[in-house]
C-alpha cells in the first residue's frame, strides 16, 4: 500500500515540476518528498507529495512574487486534480489510436482524454465515431488541462462558450470595479461586498491579474496622449 503510494506521489512531483519548468519557474530535485520551486533564482516555496504548497513570509517579499506563489498554487492544485484523474481513469478504447489514453470525461458524444508523455500529460478531445467504437475531430491541447476542460465542456454541449471570460476581459472587470471602489461613488455596503467578491474570484481565475493590469496602464495612457508636431 505505501509502495503504491510512494509511486503516485512521485508522479505528481515530477509532473507538476514538469508543468513549473514550462511555464518558467526553476525546480530541483525533491528533498524529502518536497519540490523546491524558484521564479527568476529567487527560493519562492516547496510542493509536497500531497500538493499542498509551503513557503515563508520573507521570501514572499514583493507584488510579483505574491503572484508567482499563486500560480505556483494553483499549478499545483491543477496538477493534482487531473492526475487522480489519469490515476483512476479507465483506458480509452478506439480503433485507430496509436497511443495510450486515459478516459478522462465521456458525455453527448465527446470525449476528454489524458495521455502521458515525457513531456507530462497531454490532453485532447474527440467526437466518437463509428459507433463509438472509434473516435474524430481531435482538438489537441497540449497539456493546457484547464483548456481541455472547457474546450470539452462547450463541445459537448455542457455549457455555452458565451459563458466564458477571457483572461483579458476579467483584468479589465476587475479594473472598472477598482475604479467604481477608488471614487467617491455612492454605493451601498452590500454593493461593496458584492464588488469585492468579484475581485476575488477574478484572482483567483487570473494567477497574473497584476501583470496584466500593469501592462495595460501604459497602453490606455499613450491613447490619450496628444501627437506632437
Amino acid at each position: 500500500m505505501e509502495q503504491n503510494n510512494l509511486k503516485k506521489d512521485t508522479g505528481f512531483l515530477s509532473e507538476v515540476g514538469i508543468v513549473l519548468r514550462q511555464d518558467g519557474y526553476e525546480t530541483s530535485a525533491p528533498d524529502n518528498g518536497l519540490l523546491p520551486v524558484s521564479a527568476d533564482g529567487i527560493p519562492l516555496c516547496r510542493i509536497s507529495e500531497t500538493g499542498s504548497v509551503r513557503y515563508r513570509d520573507a521570501d514572499i517579499g514583493s507584488a510579483e512574487l505574491e503572484d508567482a506563489l499563486h500560480e505556483v498554487t494553483q499549478t499545483a492544485e491543477t496538477v493534482s486534480e487531473y492526475m487522480k484523474l489519469m490515476d483512476a481513469a479507465p483506458l480509452l478504447k478506439a480503433q485507430g489510436l496509436d497511443e495510450t489514453y486515459r478516459l478522462l470525461a465521456d458525455f453527448n458524444g465527446v470525449v476528454l482524454a489524458g495521455h502521458p508523455s515525457r513531456l507530462g500529460v497531454l490532453f485532447v478531445t474527440w467526437d466518437w465515431d463509428y459507433g463509438r467504437t472509434g473516435v474524430s475531430q481531435g482538438h489537441y491541447m497540449s497539456n493546457n488541462y484547464e483548456a481541455a476542460k472547457k474546450d470539452f465542456a462547450v463541445r459537448s454541449g455542457l455549457v455555452r462558450e458565451q459563458q466564458f471570460f477571457s483572461p483579458e476581459h476579467l483584468a479589465e472587470i476587475y479594473r472598472c470595479v477598482q475604479d467604481a471602489l477608488d471614487h467617491p461613488y455612492e454605493l451601498t455596503y452590500d454593493r461593496e461586498e458584492c464588488l469585492g467578491k468579484i475581485q476575488e474570484q477574478i484572482t483567483d481565475l487570473v494567477p497574473d491579474l497584476q501583470q496584466r493590469i500593469a501592462q495595460a496602464q501604459p497602453q490606455e495612457e499613450s491613447a490619450f496622449t496628444e501627437p506632437t508636431m
